[in-house]
């Protein structure tokens, strides 16, 4: 990387690096870094990772929301969707290292911006501590993480469950009507949703919207327990 790109690299992310090897590494993908023998962002990415994980988790804890609605905020917050979102918006693809077979696999790229993104905040913490990589998280996420704070208790579980599968490319969830019994008068109806084909969860009401509606706050339960 030329010293003109590590600069305006610098102008876009709002920190002017110490150790500018740190912010290259943080643009090399695997594939570069096979063909080249030398390192590629992934440690970057996993220390990145963790840090925007403490972050988002110090913000929602000022909150004083309870750990349910914390968990299944963070990973609304913290998904592969907005990261990539941030780092296109940033224009930080242009500057991204691919091996020559990879810069052919242009439909590979948008996982991509999401690892860039952690990688950079991995770099920005090895240079400058916390205090800097927290600044950079909240510069270029702030806007997203209090949209996600201030709908808390929106009570729309299923537009927090389609929110939360999009965020972290799981598609859109379904809902299936698997059963219905009672009277007329009192009826009770069981509905499942389905994520990414996959049966989630299940939920029961005396009207159809609401059995989706508790199938909706069961399936969130189930999947942000897999972000802890």
């Amino acid at each position: 990387m030329k010293a003109d790109e590590y600069k305006k690299i610098e102008e876009i992310i709002g920190y002017a690096f110490g150790n500018v090897e740190l912010l290259g590494r943080a643009f090399v993908h695997s594939s570069y870094a096979h063909e080249h023998d030398t390192e590629s962002y992934d440690r970057l990415e996993f220390l990145g990772d963790g840090v925007l994980g403490l972050v988002v988790a110090e913000k929602l804890y000022d909150e004083g929301r309870d750990e349910g609605v914390m968990t299944q905020q963070r990973a609304r917050i913290v998904g592969t969707r907005p990261l990539e979102a941030a780092a296109e918006e940033l224009g930080l693809e242009r500057y991204i290292r691919f091996g020559e077979g990879e810069k052919k696999q242009p439909h590979k790229h948008r996982k991509v911006l999401a690892d860039v993104f952690e990688a950079v905040i991995g770099a920005i913490y090895l240079d400058g501590g916390y205090t800097a990589a927290a600044a950079f998280v909240t510069d270029k996420l702030g806007d997203r993480i209090g949209d996600i704070i201030g709908s808390a208790e929106s009570g729309n579980a299923k537009g927090d469950l389609q929110e939360y599968c999009q965020a972290n490319g799981l598609g859109t969830a379904e809902y299936r009507l698997t059963a219905r019994s009672g009277a007329d008068h009192a009826p009770s109806f069981t509905v499942c949703v389905y994520v990414s084909g996959k049966m989630i969860a299940e939920g029961r009401g005396g009207r159809k919207k609401d059995a989706e509606r508790d199938a909706a706050k069961s399936a969130l339960k189930i999947l942000t327990a897999k972000h802890k």
